[in-house]
């Protein structure tokens, strides 16, 4: 253990928040010290791109197979960190950074640079999703035949998607990023970049990490088997495996993402514009809530599924994933879509739920029926939690709307959710997916956040707080019987805890686990084994809690990130315990006694980087045993330059069903011994590992790992408890000024907003006619908004907002001015314009305008006779480029030509004139003519000033009606207003 760090911070002793006047607390000192500590370059934590490393360290295989890979997990703690750095600092820019990197390098979308990440994707037919392939137990029984015996469900989701976005390009994130481009493969679609989409689990519920054959996710063909890829690994069809990219979500990372912005936006960030991209990544998560062949939910349990009409085929929970692709090259016009059967209860996220349904929760998504599918999640997974929780108070593993995988019969008397089957693992065997006490900690932290969130805003009597409320403090009244801040735990050799007695604690309520005196060590459970079943589910108000299922708590370990979700679970269980009575219960005290504690406790093992402890890693053994499967025949190149399998494998199991050969590790990633610790592993294997009893005699090898997602939930815990725990023992200071005023001005109107400031009771607004005063007081509000509509048209106002609290007055905020005027009323028609744009930097070298054309009338009209434009300030007049990076008419339909406003008019110098060739033909009564994405620079490539420019808004994300690009048939005006 390292010695206390010092705050090296500019900040030095004083608190960051507003609210208060005192001196930073413990909590919010180490959390801002972890922050530099992520963020300083000589810790190694991000790429040279700037992507959040799964590991410090590269030796490393769990779901990664590589420490310099990156997950999607990594990602969404990434905006989670920078939203407790906002709230402590008032700079939310690193937030938004984040965010840009996360849409630039993890979610396959052409994010501004006119590269198409999902290229056939609208080729896709929501009435035939995919086609079917069973999945199996072993990853010897593939490839699986694509054999289509389960015709697919309808997907209901995709023509509201189009209609609210303009397209059905995916907005989330695929699971798994080769950071540094270690395997090999490239980044195919984007060469640009050097972080590459690649993939590992595909092969059923036992493929561990150590089995898995990792593959590009945009497959040319360029490795694997000649002219088949690595596709013919875990499909086989009829013909050659056409080239093809797909993408994997995993939905717990999505969700937290969006979890983030929801407390961003609590916490007083207001740039709608990245909260309308939160909203939009949960419109789009709603794919996790589908079964994966789109199967009517419960349809299945006597082995006869029933394909799906519509949202007969959700199970509203979020299931392990969702994955879609299609095509490459010229025959790559089909794509597809699937969701996952299997739900885990480690991947719920009650508080996404909330707020992506509730308006209270804000973050409500633009399609038409998101928000109702969302508060039907909300309960869904409440119910899930009490469906699943043991007698003991631990939550039991998932149910499966496709047992086996294959939709096989329920064996007799298998317990039942809604028509879906139990299922104690999940997903994965190896080892079973509900073991590791993480996936507690991780899910049933965002239980007590909800808790909290429904107690301190009034709601103590709804039925979802009442479930909340239930599986919550159940939870905590187990868990904490087996944590331990200062003390050691007794356990056996096979890790069961001890009572006093020496005997082995097999679960019930209350236990006396017997402890020794350890100060400065702290120990939490690392595993949790399970026995019985649920009750059958048929609803909250019938439910008596399940006797016959059964927790049983092993393995007191020292893992520093459980140990960050676990604190947070019981801060946030401790704050709502407070709001809701009052006062700390007997259980509310002790659930923030021991966060203190295990805070305390835990930065004694910062060693500099961050915090962590040594692990023994006996399943690296693994790293040398041959266990990877491959057909008979198959023969194929990887990245790193090799041949595999290779010619070291030695012949499957046949009792695991195939016919092929295993490879190890090593075989598959050569390049792993090129790591600077693999000697030290390989040394310790050749002294240690004994391979007729498969132990180490000598001791497992040690690691040391900085994993980003876990020092990202320590730092968050110093920072929650700060927040929610931690009161002011001095006087309220006056708060700091309101930041980032805006103000929109209007016919008769100027609408303002400002970020909301912590510990402010209210805002003054002040008005002047003249730039830098004297200003006149408009009025005291409590909100961070106001509409000002004493003005007169014409004139130039000037805004500044000051915030108040019983302690004072803070300075002013930055001036801003607004000039109203009346508003033309805009040509209206049958064919109407509908914008959006990707391009939140308004000052960079390029113009990114996207276009649709919808005809709403009863007669088609001919492309070649319309004209758009597109007004925009040229901000120093060069030549210019016109480039269409993509057109459903085809970009080559497309026409663009440069004209120059003599007189120049407000917001606009110059205008782009889109036209149409004959070829792009006809625009039928009540289609669109399809996304049209422009591209426009100088041929010096000098910036553009876009803000205030006519035509261009950077809030509208999403394809909406759009009068300042007007359209004009046969040269008159039929939709818009010129500037």
């Amino acid at each position: 253990m390292a010695a206390v760090l010092t705050l090296t911070l500019v900040t030095g002793i004083f608190n960051f928040r507003p609210a208060t006047a005192r001196a930073a607390s413990v909590e919010q000192t180490r959390f801002l010290q972890m922050y530099s500590q992520l963020k300083d370059p000589a810790n190694g934590y991000f790429s040279a791109e700037g992507i959040p490393y799964h590991s410090v360290e590269t030796l490393l295989s769990e779901a990664p197979n590589y420490g310099h890979m990156t997950t999607s997990e990594a990602y969404s703690y990434w905006m989670w960190l920078e939203v407790l750095y906002g709230y402590h600092t008032g700079d939310w820019s690193k937030l938004e950074s984040a965010w840009d990197n996360m849409e630039k390098y993890i979610i396959p979308v052409n994010e501004g640079d006119g590269v198409q990440e999902q290229p056939t994707m609208s080729y896709y037919n929501p009435n035939s999703p995919a086609t079917y392939a069973s999945e199996f137990g072993q990853p010897d029984q593939y490839p699986s035949p694509l054999n289509g015996k389960y015709s697919p469900g309808k997907d209901p989701l995709d023509a509201e998607l189009k209609s609210a976005y303009g397209n059905n390009q995916t907005y989330l994130m695929h699971w798994l990023v080769d950071a540094d481009n270690w395997y090999g493969f490239g980044n195919l679609l984007n060469p640009a970049h050097t972080a590459a989409y690649v993939n590992t689990f595909q092969r059923g519920t036992q493929e561990s990490v150590w089995e898995a054959v990792p593959h590009p996710s945009q497959d040319d063909k360029s490795f694997g088997k000649i002219n088949e890829g690595f596709m013919s690994l875990f499909t086989k069809e009829s013909n050659v495996p056409a080239a093809q990219w797909r993408y994997t979500d995993a939905t717990d990372a999505d969700a937290r993402a969006v979890q983030a912005m929801y407390w961003a936006k609590e916490l007083g960030y207001n740039n709608t514009v990245y909260l309308n991209k939160a909203k939009k990544m949960g419109d789009y998560l709603r794919y996790g809530m589908y079964d994966k062949y789109f199967q009517k939910i419960g349809s299945a349990a006597d082995g006869t599924p029933e394909a799906g009409t519509g949202k007969d085929a959700s199970h509203y929970l979020l299931a392990w994933y969702t994955a879609w692709g299609g095509g490459l090259g010229a025959s790559g016009n089909w794509a597809w879509r699937i969701g996952a059967s299997h739900a885990h209860q480690g991947y719920q996220n009650v508080v996404t739920a909330y707020a992506l349904s509730d308006p209270a929760g804000g973050l409500v998504p633009a399609s038409a029926t998101a928000g109702q599918d969302w508060s039907k999640s909300l309960t869904r997974q409440l119910e899930f939690y009490n469906w699943l929780q043991s007698s003991e108070g631990a939550i039991a593993g998932g149910a499966t709307n496709s047992y086996n995988g294959s939709y096989s019969a329920y064996p007799a008397g298998t317990s039942t959710f809604y028509g879906m089957a139990y299922d104690e693992a999940p997903v994965y065997t190896d080892p079973p997916s509900n073991n590791w006490f993480g996936m507690q900690a991780w899910s049933v932290e965002r239980v007590a956040e909800l808790y909290y969130i429904l107690a301190s805003g009034g709601d103590t009597t709804s039925a979802n707080f009442q479930m909340a409320k239930r599986v919550i403090e159940n939870w905590i009244d187990w868990s904490t019987d087996y944590a331990f801040a200062g003390s050691r735990p007794l356990a056996d050799a096979e890790g069961y805890y001890l009572n006093k007695q020496g005997q082995r604690i097999l679960g019930g309520d209350d236990p006396e686990v017997a402890t020794v005196s350890a100060p400065g060590e702290f120990w939490i459970p690392g595993n949790v084994e399970w026995q019985g079943q649920p009750d059958t589910w048929t609803g909250f108000s019938t439910f008596n809690g399940n006797s016959n299922l059964k927790a049983v708590t092993k393995n007191p370990g020292q893992d520093t990130g459980v140990l960050g979700s676990y604190i947070k679970a019981l801060t946030f269980f401790a704050a709502g315990n407070k709001a809701e009575h009052g006062s700390y219960t007997a259980l509310g005290g002790t659930a923030s006694q021991l966060a203190k504690s295990l805070l305390d406790t835990a930065w004694g093992y910062n060693d500099g980087v961050g915090i962590t402890t040594v692990e023994k890693r006996g399943d690296y053994s693994r790293y040398f045993t041959k266990e990877v499967y491959f057909p008979a025949g198959w023969t194929g190149t990887f990245g790193q330059g090799n041949t595999i399998p290779g010619s070291t494998t030695v012949p499957s199991d046949p009792a695991k069903g195939g016919n092929g050969v295993y490879a190890s590790y090593t075989d598959v990633l050569p390049a792993i011994k090129n790591d600077p610790k693999w000697s030290y592993l390989q040394g310790k294997y050749n002294s240690s590992y004994n391979q007729a009893t498969r132990t180490w005699d000598s001791g497992a090898p040690e690691f040391t790992y900085h994993r980003f997602w876990s020092q990202v939930d320590m730092a968050t815990a110093y920072a929650e408890y700060d927040r929610l725990i931690n009161t002011p023992t001095e006087e309220p200071a006056a708060p700091k000024a309101p930041s980032k005023p805006a103000a929109a001005a209007g016919d008769k109107v100027v609408a303002l907003s400002w970020n909301k400031v912590k510990g402010a009771d209210s805002y003054t607004v002040k008005r002047a006619t003249t730039s830098g005063g004297p200003y006149t007081a408009l009025g005291n509000i409590t909100q961070a908004t106001y509409s000002d509509t004493s003005v007169v048209n014409d004139t130039i106002y000037y805004y500044v907002v000051s915030a108040t609290n019983t302690a004072g007055t803070s300075p002013d905020s930055p001036e801003v001015s607004a000039k109203p005027t009346a508003v033309p009323i805009p040509t209206v028609g049958d064919l109407v314009v509908q914008y959006r744009t990707t391009d939140t930097n308004p000052g960079d070298s390029q113009l990114r305008p996207q276009l649709r054309i919808v005809n709403n009338g009863t007669t088609a009209v001919e492309l070649s006779k319309l004209k758009l434009r597109y007004y925009y300030t040229v901000d120093g007049d060069k030549a210019q480029q016109f480039n269409v990076d993509y057109a459903t008419v085809g970009s080559g339909n497309v026409l663009g030509s440069f004209v120059k406003l003599v007189p120049a008019a407000t917001g606009a110098d110059y205008y782009v004139e889109i036209s149409f060739s004959p070829a792009a033909g006809s625009l039928a009564p009540g289609a669109n003519t399809g996304e049209i994405q422009l591209r426009i620079n100088k041929t010096d490539w000098s910036n553009y000033n876009e803000t205030g420019d006519y035509s261009y808004d950077p809030a509208k994300t999403a394809y909406t009606d759009w009068s300042r690009v007007p359209l004009y048939l046969n040269g008159v005006l039929v939709w818009g207003l010129q500037p």
